[in-house]
């Protein structure tokens, strides 16, 4: 670059003078800077329409966030404001916030598409405005925050729809059925991606085409729609291929079938998949696509219980994850390495990353207070950068107005004065932004105080349900006893009422006997009356044991260990929950069997606890042979089994409820005891009942172990210590 220029200086005031010496010691930076610039890779930075062009190029290229590649962006902001294009500012405030966000800096990036939308919104090009929302949408989706990026989604959706631009409507349905996916929203996802498909076959569009089939195929997989799911991305693959596009566009459908080939259990085929992911991402260096296939060969082969091959995988993705700061799969990775650790015996290793699956809250908020430091420096930086720029465009314009002739007596007067002029103005720039700062941090700091509040709140309200739901499967277990005792309490009932019945009668006969004096006869049916009625005050008396019983088993539990006879708590229980189920189910019949220690000592135990937790180790069997009897039939035999007995010399008591039900599925095992875990439909069962039971058992000092294979039944085995 070559600049001819002439200085003229009046020298009569220092003031002058200082403003002379600074402003061509920036000039001469300026010439260094677009030296290098220029000997590098010579950029267009005199025509505005080549400079735009090649700063795309470059945004798309390896070098995103180079010094030299920033000083250009900063130099399309200054000619675009010059030449007073809205339209090409705008494109330039959009390249430094892409520039931004290959760094990764998210507020700057924000901060600079919103620069770019305002400038739109000004000039009321809403199709712009609308593309800048997209680029918004996704700079808040890379971090995790779907819920700001859906508000750019439909801010966008807005402006499309007052437009009437159809493919753009279509473009905002996609981005919405992405989001919903990732807030596990699916059906609703992929209506979304529906209603994309609808519009965008009616153009030629095939990649934005494409991506909405994948979409598409993403919520229809988490739904288990498996075959519907395969339809939909084979559907993408085959358009890219007939538009003849390459095979790098195509690799995240790829991905996309490799993950619905793993549920459908086709292994080869899903790994095959991700090997041609992983190898197009190696090639363009694809940190996203990277991830993806990482991560999935993890969990095919753990899903194949190859533990030891899983493993690198799994961490592998998760170095790349740490290194990018893309967290879109940190969670499921952690967990996928937590498993395999733990399958393999490495419980230390597994506890380790099941602590940073656990934790992610707490690292997320730290995270945002990390950032929030950052970025005040960030905006800091750029700050006087942009300052720096300005300064340097005039004195460009300045230089053309300076006589050459005095440049010698201009530099040596410059130097004596700028060591002086740059530490003031240098103290007092650094005085101002330091209290900037201040002010700042004290904002965040306030906005932090706020947030954790909030989380408290939130903290209490979980605490409040969670209580809410214990009550109900109290409720639940109190339901299975009352229509087990009604049953019970019928057969005495049934006693009373025909016995009763039977001695009116005699009554009648007796009065009818004694009008005719047969003393014989009204001997013989006063006996009869009086064995009737002995009958009567028997089965009363049994009804009245049930209803005693009944109060005090539904009745809050006291928290007082009393001495209690196992055996008759486990067979009254056992009555109990069956006549409770037949009471639903006319049609369900079931082999009771009993194998009781008549040595069984009498324990101190909390009656009502242990009863519920008897109840519902009883209600999980009666529910698993119920189940295997629906898919066998008549050729199956629904079996309970309870049994008591002593164990180790004496010291302990167990109690052990046996079925022969389909079991257990092993991938699941470890997770039965966990509050709020259920295999049974929506509405059917809360997942507490298991972890309650847990929790009483371990509260008497006893422990509660499940033994189960696959097809043949599943063991509980309640151990309590003989003496308390």
């Amino acid at each position: 670059m070559t600049i001819s220029t002439v200085f003229y200086i009046r020298i009569d005031s220092l003031h002058h003078f200082k403003r002379f010496s600074l402003s061509f010691l920036q000039c001469c930076f300026w010439v260094f800077i677009n030296g290098i610039a220029t000997a590098q890779e010579s950029p267009p930075t005199d025509k505005l329409e080549k400079l735009i062009p090649y700063i795309s190029d470059r945004l798309q290229g390896d070098n995103q966030d180079s010094t030299e590649l920033y000083t250009l962006v900063h130099r399309a902001v200054a000619l675009s404001e010059a030449a007073r294009d809205n339209q090409l500012l705008g494109q330039s405030y959009r390249h430094l916030a892409y520039w931004h966000l290959a760094n990764p800096e998210l507020d700057s990036s924000l901060y600079y598409f919103e620069k770019a939308r305002q400038i739109y919104q000004q000039a009321k090009l809403d199709s712009l405005q609308a593309e800048t929302y997209l680029e918004m949408e996704d700079a808040y989706k890379q971090r995790g925050y779907y819920t700001e990026a859906m508000e750019q989604d439909f801010k966008a959706l807005e402006l499309f729809e007052k437009n009437q631009l159809s493919l753009g409507i279509a473009k905002s349905y996609t981005r919405l059925c992405d989001i919903l996916y990732y807030q596990e929203k699916y059906a609703e996802g992929a209506e979304y991606c529906q209603k994309a498909i609808d519009i965008q076959s009616k153009y030629n569009v095939p990649e934005e085409l494409a991506i909405s089939h994948r979409y598409k195929a993403d919520n229809l997989l988490i739904l288990e729609k498996f075959e519907a799911a395969l339809e939909e991305i084979n559907k993408g693959i085959a358009v890219l291929k007939a538009a003849g596009k390459s095979e790098k566009i195509i690799a995240p459908n790829y991905n996309t079938r490799g993950n619905i080939y793993k549920y459908m259990e086709r292994f080869d085929e899903a790994i095959a998949e991700y090997q041609k992911v992983y190898a197009l991402a190696k090639v363009e260096n694809n940190t996203q696509g990277l991830i993806s296939a990482l991560g999935n060969l993890g969990h095919v082969k753990r899903l194949q219980e190859r533990y030891e091959e899983a493993l690198p995988y799994t961490l592998e993705a998760l170095e790349i994850i740490e290194q990018s700061g893309n967290t879109r799969n940190l969670f499921e990775n952690y967990m996928h390495a937590s498993d395999s650790y733990a399958a393999l015996g490495q419980f230390e290793e597994a506890l380790k990353y099941e602590r940073l699956f656990s934790g992610a809250r707490f690292r997320n908020l730290e995270k945002t207070i990390e950032q929030l430091e950052s970025e005040l420096q960030i905006k800091y930086e750029t700050a006087q950068k942009e300052a720096t720029i300005e300064e340097q465009e005039a004195t460009i314009d300045r230089q053309r107005k300076i006589q050459l002739l005095y440049i010698g007596i201009a530099v040596l007067l410059g130097i004596i004065l700028f060591g002086m002029y740059f530490t003031i103005t240098n103290i007092r720039k650094k005085r101002k932004a330091l209290a900037s700062l201040n002010t700042e941090l004290e904002q965040k700091k306030e906005a932090l105080e706020t947030s954790n509040r909030k989380l408290q709140q939130s903290f209490d309200e979980l605490k409040a349900t969670q209580a809410q739901l214990i009550q109900s499967e109290k409720m639940a277990s109190l339901g299975e006893l009352t229509a087990g005792i009604a049953h019970e309490i019928q057969n005495p009932l049934n006693f009373v009422n025909n016995f009763s019945e039977v001695s009116r009668e005699l009554i009648t006969e007796m009065q009818q006997e004694i009008q005719k004096g047969d003393l014989v006869e009204i001997t013989a049916i006063s006996e009869d009356i009086k064995n009737n009625l002995e009958k009567i005050q028997h089965h009363g008396q049994r009804a009245d044991a049930i209803v005693k019983g009944m109060l005090l088993h539904s009745r809050s539990s006291s928290g007082n260990k009393e001495a209690t006879d196992l055996n008759k708590l486990c067979d009254e229980y056992l009555r109990l929950s069956y006549h409770g189920l037949r009471a639903k189910d006319k049609n369900f019949n079931a082999t009771l069997e009993t194998d009781f220690d008549p040595n069984l000592p009498s324990l101190q135990i909390i009656p009502q606890d242990m009863g519920r937790v008897v109840l519902n180790l009883l209600t999980n069997a009666f529910y698993a042979v119920r189940e295997r009897q629906k898919m066998e039939g008549k050729n199956y035999k629904p079996t309970v089994i309870v049994a008591t007995a002593m164990e180790k010399d004496g010291k302990e008591v167990s109690i052990t409820i046996k079925d022969n039900g389909n079991g257990i599925p092993k991938e699941i095992q470890e997770k039965i005891f966990q509050p709020f875990f259920t295999t049974k439909p929506t509405g059917q069962g809360t997942g507490l009942g298991l972890s309650l039971s847990y929790d009483i058992v371990k509260a008497h000092g006893g422990e509660l172990r499940v033994a189960t294979e696959l097809g043949k039944g599943t063991e509980f085995v309640i151990s309590l210590p003989s003496t308390n």
